[in-house]
């Protein structure tokens, strides 16, 4: 018997909800509202020309609301590209166009490069796409990549010789750092004639010596300086790694003959 009455109890309960739910009228879904900020395109293709070391694009919009909207904030989505906005704050009225400028820095980049720009406005953000077509850079032989040097020591840090002088240093430090950035010359079978060997002093090396070599190179000659600070591509760490590993690993007294 209290199984039956269980059963009519709930049976009660579902009917009653069923009721109410029939006499409840539907909730209208939310309507999509166009954004007022319409762009000339959301989504942008540069084709880049050898040798080009970065590329700008141009984004025009217009604030098609009815009321003002203020831009405040163009985010990329990394350090490569830079968006060079009007004066803050930046308020479209209604009806009112603006324009910005980006620039994408493309050195070392090969095939179709992609970044985004994240717009945040009073309404609602955006994402702004940017392209880039990079055409292959030539190889060039060793003679050709010598005389490149000669003319500019830092020249292995751009154009053609970036992907084989640069873009293997990452973060690396120590021994792998030197294996990715020094031995490539010092070390190549054969190494050039004017490229010194590093198992031969021909003065006292001492970490003065090779912290003054390695950040700062060497005025007409080939030899680049690395640091930052002097153009190069290695961080204040990355040359005290390569000075502590090369006191180590070669001769600091001169050859005595």
């Amino acid at each position: 018997m209290k199984i039956l009455r269980s059963l009519l109890g709930g049976l009660i309960v579902a009917g009653a909800a069923l009721a109410y739910a029939a006499s409840t009228p539907e909730q209208p879904a939310p309507v999509r509202r166009p954004h007022p900020l319409q762009w000339d395109s959301m989504d942008k293709l540069i084709a880049a020309k050898t040798g080009d070391g970065a590329v700008e694009f141009q984004f025009s919009v217009t604030n098609t609301g009815a009321e003002p909207v203020q831009i405040m904030e163009v985010r990329p989505s990394c350090g490569c590209t830079v968006a060079d906005l009007p004066k803050s704050p930046w308020i479209l009225a209604p009806g009112g166009t603006g324009s910005f400028r980006a620039t994408v820095d493309i050195r070392g980049r090969r095939g179709l490069f992609s970044k985004t720009m994240l717009v945040a406005s009073n309404a609602g953000a955006q994402v702004l796409g940017l392209r880039v077509e990079i055409p292959e850079a030539p190889r060039l032989s060793r003679d050709q990549n010598i005389q490149l040097a000669a003319a500019d020591r830092q020249a292995v840090f751009h154009g053609a010789c970036y992907s084989c002088h640069v873009e293997p240093i990452g973060g690396k430090q120590g021994q792998v750092l030197f294996n990715a950035a020094c031995s490539i010359c010092h070390e190549a079978d054969p190494r050039a004639t004017m490229v010194p060997d590093l198992n031969v002093a021909r003065e006292k090396r001492d970490a003065a010596y090779w912290r003054k070599w390695i950040a700062e190179g060497k005025e007409q000659t080939l030899m680049p300086a690395f640091h930052e600070k002097h153009g190069g591509p290695l961080s204040e760490t990355q040359v005290e790694s390569l000075v502590t590993f090369v006191l180590k690993n070669f001769p600091t007294e001169p050859v005595r003959e």
